[in-house]
Protein backbone atom coordinates (compact mmCIF):
# COMPACT_ATOMS: atom_id res chain seq x y z
CA UNK A 1 0.00 0.00 0.00
CA UNK A 2 1.29 3.55 -1.04
CA UNK A 3 2.36 5.94 2.13
CA UNK A 4 -0.21 8.36 2.61
CA UNK A 5 2.10 10.46 4.64
CA UNK A 6 3.09 13.90 3.33
CA UNK A 7 6.76 14.17 1.06
CA UNK A 8 7.94 16.66 4.15
CA UNK A 9 11.09 16.41 6.00
CA UNK A 10 11.50 18.53 9.94
CA UNK A 11 14.91 20.37 9.73
CA UNK A 12 16.61 20.83 12.81
CA UNK A 13 18.68 23.34 11.97
CA UNK A 14 17.04 26.42 13.82
CA UNK A 15 16.12 24.43 16.84
CA UNK A 16 18.52 25.74 18.45
CA UNK A 17 21.89 28.36 18.83
CA UNK A 18 21.37 29.08 14.87
CA UNK A 19 17.34 30.10 15.75
CA UNK A 20 14.62 29.72 17.91
CA UNK A 21 16.63 28.96 20.71
CA UNK A 22 14.31 26.75 22.04
CA UNK A 23 13.75 24.25 25.12
CA UNK A 24 13.80 20.80 25.18
CA UNK A 25 10.28 20.41 25.79
CA UNK A 26 9.47 22.61 22.91
CA UNK A 27 11.10 20.70 20.85
CA UNK A 28 9.23 17.57 22.13
CA UNK A 29 6.13 19.10 21.42
CA UNK A 30 7.41 20.34 17.83
CA UNK A 31 8.33 16.69 17.36
CA UNK A 32 5.34 14.98 18.56
CA UNK A 33 3.45 17.84 16.31
CA UNK A 34 5.41 16.96 12.35
CA UNK A 35 4.62 13.14 13.71
CA UNK A 36 1.04 13.60 14.31
CA UNK A 37 1.19 15.14 10.49
CA UNK A 38 2.88 12.04 9.75
CA UNK A 39 6.02 14.01 9.48
CA UNK A 40 8.26 10.58 10.95
CA UNK A 41 12.02 12.11 9.52
CA UNK A 42 14.07 14.60 11.57
CA UNK A 43 17.16 16.46 9.87
CA UNK A 44 20.30 16.35 11.90
CA UNK A 45 23.67 17.49 11.22
CA UNK A 46 26.76 17.19 13.84
CA UNK A 47 27.58 20.98 13.11
CA UNK A 48 23.75 22.43 14.13
CA UNK A 49 23.44 25.26 16.86
CA UNK A 50 27.90 24.98 16.48
CA UNK A 51 27.71 21.52 17.78
CA UNK A 52 24.84 22.02 20.30
CA UNK A 53 21.75 20.81 18.42
CA UNK A 54 22.06 17.28 18.44
CA UNK A 55 22.58 17.79 21.86
CA UNK A 56 19.27 19.72 22.21
CA UNK A 57 17.27 17.21 20.00
CA UNK A 58 18.55 14.18 22.65
CA UNK A 59 17.34 15.89 25.50
CA UNK A 60 14.21 16.62 23.74
CA UNK A 61 14.18 12.72 23.42
CA UNK A 62 15.01 12.22 27.24
CA UNK A 63 12.27 14.04 27.72
CA UNK A 64 9.36 12.30 25.99
CA UNK A 65 10.98 9.22 25.44
CA UNK A 66 7.63 7.94 23.26
CA UNK A 67 9.17 10.06 20.73
CA UNK A 68 12.06 8.03 19.20
CA UNK A 69 10.60 5.09 18.57
CA UNK A 70 8.52 7.30 15.76
CA UNK A 71 10.94 9.02 14.35
CA UNK A 72 13.34 8.06 11.59
CA UNK A 73 16.42 10.03 12.84
CA UNK A 74 18.88 11.23 9.53
CA UNK A 75 22.52 12.59 10.60
CA UNK A 76 24.53 14.43 8.31
CA UNK A 77 28.63 14.26 8.99
CA UNK A 78 31.61 15.72 7.21
CA UNK A 79 31.81 19.20 7.65
CA UNK A 80 34.73 20.62 9.74
CA UNK A 81 33.65 24.75 10.84
CA UNK A 82 36.76 26.81 12.09
CA UNK A 83 35.42 26.24 15.50
CA UNK A 84 34.30 22.42 15.59
CA UNK A 85 36.60 20.90 18.35
CA UNK A 86 40.46 19.83 16.77
CA UNK A 87 40.31 22.36 14.01
CA UNK A 88 43.84 23.64 14.91
CA UNK A 89 44.13 25.19 11.52
CA UNK A 90 40.66 27.31 12.03
CA UNK A 91 39.81 26.74 8.43
CA UNK A 92 36.37 25.26 7.67
CA UNK A 93 36.88 22.22 5.08
CA UNK A 94 35.84 18.91 4.65
CA UNK A 95 36.63 15.58 5.74
CA UNK A 96 35.30 12.03 5.04
CA UNK A 97 38.36 9.95 6.13
CA UNK A 98 36.89 7.03 7.78
CA UNK A 99 38.87 8.05 11.27
CA UNK A 100 36.97 11.41 10.88
CA UNK A 101 33.57 9.82 10.46
CA UNK A 102 34.47 7.42 13.64
CA UNK A 103 34.23 10.60 15.74
CA UNK A 104 31.98 12.40 14.39
CA UNK A 105 29.14 9.37 14.10
CA UNK A 106 30.24 8.74 17.80
CA UNK A 107 29.57 12.17 18.93
CA UNK A 108 26.26 12.25 17.07
CA UNK A 109 25.04 9.18 18.79
CA UNK A 110 26.62 10.49 22.40
CA UNK A 111 24.73 14.10 21.69
CA UNK A 112 21.29 12.54 20.54
CA UNK A 113 21.55 9.44 23.33
CA UNK A 114 21.13 6.77 20.97
CA UNK A 115 22.34 3.87 19.63
CA UNK A 116 22.01 4.08 16.06
CA UNK A 117 20.98 6.55 13.08
CA UNK A 118 18.12 5.08 10.97
CA UNK A 119 20.15 7.27 7.71
CA UNK A 120 23.92 8.59 8.37
CA UNK A 121 24.62 11.43 5.53
CA UNK A 122 27.96 12.66 4.38
CA UNK A 123 27.71 16.36 4.64
CA UNK A 124 29.28 17.87 1.38
CA UNK A 125 31.81 16.22 -1.20
CA UNK A 126 35.48 16.36 -0.42
CA UNK A 127 37.75 16.22 -3.17
CA UNK A 128 39.87 13.57 -1.40
CA UNK A 129 37.03 11.33 -0.77
CA UNK A 130 37.86 7.68 -1.28
CA UNK A 131 34.91 5.86 -1.90
CA UNK A 132 36.20 2.32 -0.99
CA UNK A 133 37.63 3.55 2.71
CA UNK A 134 33.42 4.77 2.84
CA UNK A 135 32.36 1.49 1.85
CA UNK A 136 34.38 -0.42 3.77
CA UNK A 137 33.61 2.19 6.73
CA UNK A 138 29.88 2.24 6.03
CA UNK A 139 30.24 -1.68 6.15
CA UNK A 140 31.62 -2.16 9.59
CA UNK A 141 29.34 0.34 11.22
CA UNK A 142 26.11 -1.39 10.10
CA UNK A 143 27.83 -4.50 11.55
CA UNK A 144 27.97 -2.60 14.70
CA UNK A 145 24.60 -1.80 13.98
CA UNK A 146 25.23 2.16 14.09
CA UNK A 147 23.76 2.83 11.21
CA UNK A 148 20.78 1.84 8.77
CA UNK A 149 20.81 3.73 5.36
CA UNK A 150 23.41 5.79 3.47
CA UNK A 151 22.86 8.61 1.53
CA UNK A 152 24.91 12.39 0.21
CA UNK A 153 24.15 15.56 0.75
CA UNK A 154 25.27 18.35 -1.54
CA UNK A 155 27.02 15.85 -3.98
CA UNK A 156 27.55 17.74 -7.61
CA UNK A 157 25.83 15.28 -10.16
CA UNK A 158 29.01 13.48 -11.53
CA UNK A 159 30.28 12.52 -8.11
CA UNK A 160 27.33 10.23 -7.48
CA UNK A 161 28.69 7.59 -9.63
CA UNK A 162 31.28 7.36 -7.07
CA UNK A 163 29.43 5.63 -4.77
CA UNK A 164 26.73 3.67 -7.23
CA UNK A 165 28.14 0.39 -8.09
CA UNK A 166 29.09 0.36 -4.29
CA UNK A 167 26.17 1.45 -1.66
CA UNK A 168 23.18 1.62 -2.20
CA UNK A 169 22.20 5.28 -1.88
CA UNK A 170 18.58 5.82 0.14
CA UNK A 171 18.89 9.73 -0.52
CA UNK A 172 20.71 12.67 -1.74
CA UNK A 173 20.22 16.17 0.19
CA UNK A 174 20.57 19.31 -2.33
CA UNK A 175 19.48 22.67 -2.57
CA UNK A 176 16.57 23.16 -4.83
CA UNK A 177 13.95 26.19 -4.44
CA UNK A 178 12.08 27.71 -7.71
CA UNK A 179 14.54 30.05 -7.20
CA UNK A 180 17.84 28.12 -6.94
CA UNK A 181 16.64 25.55 -9.34
CA UNK A 182 20.54 25.22 -10.64
CA UNK A 183 19.97 20.97 -9.64
CA UNK A 184 17.70 20.53 -12.49
CA UNK A 185 19.76 22.84 -14.41
CA UNK A 186 23.03 21.12 -13.87
CA UNK A 187 21.44 17.72 -13.70
CA UNK A 188 22.19 16.89 -10.10
CA UNK A 189 18.66 16.08 -9.64
CA UNK A 190 17.84 13.67 -12.60
CA UNK A 191 21.74 12.03 -11.62
CA UNK A 192 20.53 11.30 -7.91
CA UNK A 193 17.08 9.78 -9.15
CA UNK A 194 19.34 7.63 -11.80
CA UNK A 195 21.10 6.38 -8.98
CA UNK A 196 17.96 4.98 -7.20
CA UNK A 197 18.10 8.20 -4.47
CA UNK A 198 15.09 9.86 -2.93
CA UNK A 199 16.06 13.74 -3.36
CA UNK A 200 15.83 15.82 -0.20
CA UNK A 201 15.39 19.69 -0.92
CA UNK A 202 16.41 21.78 1.97
CA UNK A 203 15.88 25.54 1.38
CA UNK A 204 12.48 25.31 -0.39
CA UNK A 205 11.45 28.71 0.31
CA UNK A 206 14.83 30.22 -1.30
CA UNK A 207 16.50 30.98 2.00
CA UNK A 208 13.56 33.42 2.14
CA UNK A 209 14.20 35.19 -0.94
CA UNK A 210 10.73 34.33 -2.64
CA UNK A 211 8.96 35.70 0.15
CA UNK A 212 10.13 39.19 -0.65
CA UNK A 213 7.53 42.17 -1.45
CA UNK A 214 8.96 42.61 -5.11
CA UNK A 215 7.27 41.83 -9.06
CA UNK A 216 8.99 38.42 -8.46
CA UNK A 217 6.26 37.62 -5.32
CA UNK A 218 3.39 39.40 -7.06
CA UNK A 219 3.21 37.16 -9.76
CA UNK A 220 3.88 33.95 -7.30
CA UNK A 221 0.96 35.32 -5.40
CA UNK A 222 -1.05 35.32 -9.00
CA UNK A 223 -0.41 31.35 -9.01
CA UNK A 224 -0.88 30.88 -5.73
CA UNK A 225 -4.67 32.19 -5.55
CA UNK A 226 -5.66 30.06 -8.37
CA UNK A 227 -5.19 27.46 -5.93
CA UNK A 228 -6.48 29.09 -2.55
CA UNK A 229 -2.50 28.82 -1.56
CA UNK A 230 -0.07 31.36 0.01
CA UNK A 231 3.05 32.00 -1.49
CA UNK A 232 5.46 29.97 0.25
CA UNK A 233 2.97 27.09 0.26
CA UNK A 234 2.26 27.67 -3.57
CA UNK A 235 6.64 27.13 -3.80
CA UNK A 236 6.49 24.21 -1.27
CA UNK A 237 3.93 22.76 -3.65
CA UNK A 238 6.40 23.70 -5.88
CA UNK A 239 9.53 21.78 -4.68
CA UNK A 240 7.19 18.47 -3.95
CA UNK A 241 6.07 18.28 -7.35
CA UNK A 242 9.03 16.66 -8.60
CA UNK A 243 9.39 12.77 -8.73
CA UNK A 244 11.01 11.08 -5.88
CA UNK A 245 11.32 14.33 -3.99
CA UNK A 246 10.80 15.31 0.07
CA UNK A 247 10.83 18.85 1.00
CA UNK A 248 13.16 19.40 4.48
CA UNK A 249 10.96 22.27 6.20
CA UNK A 250 13.48 24.38 8.34
CA UNK A 251 10.37 25.99 10.34
CA UNK A 252 10.07 25.52 14.38
CA UNK A 253 6.27 26.69 14.03
CA UNK A 254 3.75 24.17 14.41
CA UNK A 255 1.66 25.95 12.21
CA UNK A 256 3.80 26.11 9.54
CA UNK A 257 4.29 22.42 9.91
CA UNK A 258 0.32 22.22 9.23
CA UNK A 259 0.08 24.46 6.51
CA UNK A 260 2.99 22.67 4.38
CA UNK A 261 1.17 19.10 4.79
CA UNK A 262 -1.48 20.23 3.51
CA UNK A 263 0.31 22.59 0.57
CA UNK A 264 1.72 19.03 -0.79
CA UNK A 265 -1.47 16.79 -0.61
CA UNK A 266 -1.39 17.13 -4.32
CA UNK A 267 1.01 17.83 -7.44
CA UNK A 268 0.82 21.19 -9.35
CA UNK A 269 -0.30 20.52 -12.79
CA UNK A 270 2.33 20.62 -15.49
CA UNK A 271 1.22 24.60 -16.69
CA UNK A 272 1.52 26.06 -13.29
CA UNK A 273 4.76 23.80 -12.59
CA UNK A 274 6.51 26.09 -15.54
CA UNK A 275 4.66 29.08 -14.61
CA UNK A 276 5.73 29.09 -11.28
CA UNK A 277 9.72 28.17 -12.57
CA UNK A 278 9.42 30.78 -14.98
CA UNK A 279 8.31 33.93 -12.12
CA UNK A 280 10.70 32.42 -9.50
CA UNK A 281 13.76 33.09 -12.39
CA UNK A 282 12.35 36.34 -13.45
CA UNK A 283 12.92 34.72 -17.06
CA UNK A 284 11.64 31.99 -19.46
CA UNK A 285 13.02 28.49 -18.01
CA UNK A 286 15.58 26.45 -20.37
Amino acid sequence: MASTAPPLILGSMRFGDWGARLAPAEVARLLAAALDLGIDTLDLADIYGGHTTNALVGAALRHDPALRPRLHLLAKVGIVMPESPGNSRRVQHYDLSPAHLDTALAGTLRDLGVGRVDTLMLHRFDPRLDADAVTGWVAGQRERGTIGAFGLSNFPAAAISLFTQKLALSAHQIELSAAASQALDDGTHAASRAAGSEVQAWSPLGGGALLADDDRGRALDAIAFDFGLDRASLVLRWVASLPATRVVLGTTREERLADAARAVEQPLPADAWYAVWQAARGKPVP
